[in-house]
């Protein structure tokens, strides 16, 4: 049966949000580039203003994090920084002012 036209326009306008894992590994990176150009021009003793991890794959939200405490979650394999409100579905293993880290089990 084909679609009336009304329904061909809303599926052309239809935009589904990226999957989170998707866009998890895309906020993981621009932190880490972040992370990298700090040091690199000598910022790592102020706070960095990274975007949270958390499942909202619309969440932009910045999470402000030593560069030094952020280097040690980046130790830990397989965890998110995600701002303290945001939702998650992990283990909680570490918190700062305004953050968690969350694993993903």
């Amino acid at each position: 049966m084909p679609m009336d036209s009304r329904q061909q326009t809303h599926d052309r306008q239809r935009v589904e949000a990226p999957s989170r894992d998707c866009g998890d590994d895309l906020f993981r990176e621009v932190n880490d580039r972040i992370m990298e150009l700090g040091m690199q021009f000598g910022v790592d003793e102020q706070p960095l203003e990274l975007i949270c991890e958390c499942e909202d794959s619309s969440c932009t939200h910045r999470v402000e994090i030593s560069a030094a405490a952020f280097a040690r979650v980046r130790d830990i394999e397989r965890v998110r920084l995600v701002a303290a409100d945001h939702v998650h579905a992990g283990r909680v293993v570490g918190r700062g002012d305004g953050y968690l880290v969350v694993a993903d089990d």
